[in-house]
């Protein structure tokens, strides 16, 4: 990976993400960009009441965001000088999922990083809305960060997967990506809907292939709700990072709500590596 993109919108989650993000890819030359998506709002338009008469629109909108995020790549570029980083600030005035899909394909964006909103009142809650939209509506891998969670090498990564799903190896890049530079052990945990021996296999098979010369062990675990699976062997486990390929269709209704309720249950306990097909 070169190509980070750091989403924020200037809140304390989205900062910790960053920062996450760039202890996670110490070591290595990668290029971050930044970027803020100025929405329309009261504020917005005072800007550009009060701005002089020779200024665009668009730069009377931006003005204010663009400097506060020129600000912060200068102060990351200063927090991590000795690490081979390169930054870029990026504000755009946009739809939001317009803008991102642009950076991705002009700036050749490899992962997507950004922060999630984790547990709200009584309801515990997997992602904000951007970060939901960006799943479903970016063909990018995302890695998603939980709020309040701090960097630590991710030695056991959980990659939880259908038993019938279908990826290609090239799908699962950004993982092999993460287990090979941290060396971690892959656990890889094979949901199932009724006991198909002759799928498992022939999974377990595929899945040996592609981790072959890494550390990788088999969980399968049959008719339990995805959300239920995954948070269960999080903490049995001690996984320090979660990775699954997501398909954008079926995304909401297995992943963050279950099987069988509209409830949203399961919450993200550490980052989540999001891939597709």
């Amino acid at each position: 990976m070169k190509n980070i993109l750091l989403l924020t919108d200037f809140s304390k989650n989205a900062q910790n993400a960053i920062h996450y993000a760039l202890e996670f890819f110490k070591g290595s030359k990668h290029h971050f960009l930044l970027l803020y998506v100025q929405k329309s709002s009261g504020s917005a338009l005072g800007d550009l009441m009060s701005s002089s008469p020779t200024s665009t629109v668009y730069e009377s909108i931006i003005k204010k965001p663009k400097a506060e995020l020129t600000k912060m790549a200068d102060s990351l570029k200063d927090d991590y000088i000795n690490e081979d980083y390169s930054f870029e600030a990026t504000c755009d005035y946009d739809d939001f999922i317009g803008a991102v899909n642009q950076t991705v394909r002009l700036k050749h964006i490899d992962l997507i990083v950004m922060g999630t909103n984790g547990a709200t009142g009584a309801a515990e809650v997997v992602f904000g809305s951007n970060t939901i939209n960006v799943i479903r509506n970016v063909d990018c891998p995302v890695l998603a960060i939980p709020q309040g969670y701090t960097f630590k090498t991710p030695k056991t990564v959980l990659f939880a997967t259908d038993i019938d799903e279908k990826f290609t190896d090239a799908s699962l890049t950004p993982l092999m990506h993460i287990v090979t530079k941290f060396n971690a052990e892959v656990q890889i945990l094979t949901l199932e809907k009724e006991t198909h021996i002759d799928s498992l296999q022939a999974k377990k098979d595929k899945m040996n292939s592609f981790f072959k010369g890494i550390q990788h062990r088999f969980y399968p675990i049959d008719n339990v709700p995805i959300d239920i699976a995954i948070d269960s062997f999080v903490q049995i486990k001690l996984v320090d990072l979660t990775a699954k390929i997501i398909n954008k269709e079926s995304f909401l209704k297995r992943f963050i709500s279950g099987s069988s309720t509209d409830e949203i249950t399961y919450k993200s306990r550490v980052p989540l590596l999001i891939m597709h097909p």
